[in-house]
């Protein structure tokens, strides 16, 4: 899946699916670390396939993804501790893996730089989305000018939340995205990272996406759906080089 406002300025960038060649699934789980269990070098040679979809011998950068706030700017490695991954090249893929959570991508158009974001509750409620674009912006980004396409992510009406869960969106002025009564309360994680987004500075005409449901759809891998026992998607952007006699970016 890709973003027509990403694409139009020329980051290359891609949100897999559940669904590889022949309908095959297309676990992209760290090689030896999937849930499912799938076979280390049938992980690897999706993760190459991805990879190719950006150009040849392209390097991905991923990190061990904590449900925090915490950014870094690749190279990275697997073992770096983070939920959002800066890179500041055209080679170089930023990269996070999701199986419900929220996945960003984040491309700015004057410094050439992308983000690649894991926001889950937690990292939404630890706003990992603003931490993002200020660290963008210390880069010389200017957040109105950002373009961000989100993925597909747990829709409201099955991401059924615990009382916990909802007091910490309240707490973090995110109250607006809980849905409560009758029974359990109800989370919608899409409209808490668009609201994340807007505080940082973006304009809303610059957010692309819709609130497509993991947990029921069956294109999609989706922890809650499967109890765990599931595959990841792979979600990655590269930057752009920008051309020194232009104000504007080229591939």
């Amino acid at each position: 899946l890709r973003s027509n406002r990403l694409e139009a300025a020329g980051f290359q960038h891609a949100f897999s699916t559940a669904i590889g060649p022949n309908r095959a699934i297309f676990d992209l789980a760290g090689p030896g670390s999937s849930p499912m269990g799938t076979d280390p070098a049938t992980s690897e040679a999706a993760l190459r396939r991805f990879a190719r979809e950006f150009g040849e011998n392209r390097p991905i950068a991923t990190v061990t993804q904590v449900h925090a706030a915490d950014v870094v700017v690749a190279p990275t490695t697997p073992g770096t501790e983070a939920d959002a991954i800066i890179v500041e090249d055209a080679r170089t893929i930023a990269a996070v893996r999701t199986a419900d959570c929220v996945p960003i991508l984040i491309g700015c158009p004057k410094t050439g730089f992308a983000a690649a974001v894991h926001a889950g509750w937690r990292g939404i409620v630890a706003d990992v989305p603003g931490a993002t674009i200020d660290a963008l912006r210390r880069r010389g980004a200017e957040p109105r000018n950002l373009i961000a396409a989100i993925g597909p992510a747990i829709g409201l009406d099955t991401f059924e939340i615990g009382e916990e869960v909802a007091v910490a969106f309240e707490a973090a002025r995110l109250a607006p995205f809980v849905r409560r009564g009758p029974g359990r309360p109800h989370a919608d994680l899409f409209g808490g990272t668009v609201s994340r987004l807007l505080a940082a500075g973006m304009k809303r005409e610059m957010i692309e996406g819709e609130p497509v449901c993991t947990a029921s759809d069956d294109r999609f891998f989706s922890h809650r759906r499967t109890s765990g026992r599931t595959g990841r998607h792979l979600s990655g952007i590269s930057g752009i080089t920008r051309n020194r006699d232009s104000t504007d970016p080229v591939l």
